[in-house]
């Protein structure tokens, strides 16, 4: 297996949850590569996020910490770009840093499933191999994912699918619960809660003072 390939996983994470990090070992587990995790700064196809860019790259540094793995790293490259964050400037941009790198794309089936629809979606999948994952336990469709691709004329070839053990959590179903004050029991991570407490996040309580991060810290 060459050293030289790194597997991108990316997202809103508005917040990063559980759900996340799981994803994110399971990853690690099943292709014994390097993660790069990247926040999206301004996703070009959902509304705008509940909270700012820099925060949420924030909330997943500390969230990825918690992994305690030196292999997985966050990057703030989308977060530093301006406009919208196309999947295939971040792929692109990773490919000229290094033109021997190997790239894989990793996308739950739902998100692969959307492929066709995305900016140039033919250079990303040129740019990069895509792994499509099934968590355990839920219906498989990673395969069947591939082949839709397929037929739908992208280049799919090398594309993989992988199975990995993690929870079914929303953002979208947090955003609410901590509006009014739940702690989101096993969806959330200690550090990630206490900052968005601290920082007056989704409307949760806020308290202390501003951080250099631009988020309030916990006095």
């Amino acid at each position: 297996m060459s050293s030289n390939r790194i597997v991108i996983f990316g997202g809103t994470f508005d917040p990063p949850h559980l759900g996340h990090t799981a994803v994110i070992s399971g990853l690690r587990r099943a292709l014994g590569l390097p993660v790069l995790v990247i926040p999206n700064g301004r996703p070009p196809h959902r509304p705008e996020p509940g909270a700012d860019a820099p925060c949420r790259l924030h909330l997943v540094r500390l969230a990825v910490a918690e992994l305690d793995d030196p292999m997985v790293m966050v990057s703030d490259l989308e977060v530093r770009r301006p406009g919208p964050s196309f999947t295939v400037d971040t792929v692109a941009e990773l490919k000229a840093e290094d033109q021997e790198r190997g790239i894989l794309l990793a996308l739950g089936s739902d998100a692969a499933l959307s492929l066709p629809q995305w900016e140039r979606a033919d250079l990303v999948v040129s740019l990069a191999q895509l792994v499509v994952f099934d968590r355990l336990g839920a219906e498989q469709r990673a395969n069947r994912v591939i082949e839709e691709l397929r037929r739908s004329g992208l280049p799919v070839e090398g594309a993989e699918a992988v199975e990995i053990e993690a929870p079914e959590i929303e953002s979208s179903e947090i955003r609410p619960l901590l509006e009014i004050g739940d702690s989101c029991p096993g969806q959330l991570s200690p550090a990630v809660l206490a900052e968005i407490r601290s920082a007056g996040l989704y409307g949760a309580h806020v308290g202390g003072s501003r951080s250099p991060h631009g988020i309030i810290a916990s006095a």
